[in-house]
C-alpha cells in the first residue's frame, strides 16, 4: 500500500533523486531529517497547513477552469 502524502510543496520544487516535485504537488519525504529540514525552508509544508490548503484550491481552481474564451482572441 502507497503512503499517503503527508506534505505539499509550497515553494519552488523539491528533486528527490531523479523526480522533481512542483510547487502545489504533493511530496513524501525519506526520511524525518529531509522533512524537517524542507519545512525548515519554508520549501514544503503539512498538507493540513492552511497555506497548503490555499495552493491546493488555486491549483485547483486553475486546472478545473474550463472558460477559456479569453484566449480566443475576440
Amino acid at each position: 500500500m502507497a503512503k499517503k502524502d503527508e506534505f505539499l510543496v509550497i515553494d519552488g520544487c523539491v528533486q528527490d533523486g531523479r523526480t522533481v516535485v512542483m510547487k502545489g504537488e504533493p511530496y513524501n519525504p525519506p526520511s524525518k531529517e529531509v522533512a524537517d529540514a524542507l519545512l525548515a525552508e519554508g520549501r514544503i509544508a503539512s498538507i493540513k497547513d492552511p497555506l497548503a490548503q490555499q495552493l491546493l484550491r488555486q491549483t485547483q481552481a486553475v486546472t478545473g477552469d474550463t472558460d477559456d474564451s479569453s484566449d480566443d482572441g475576440t
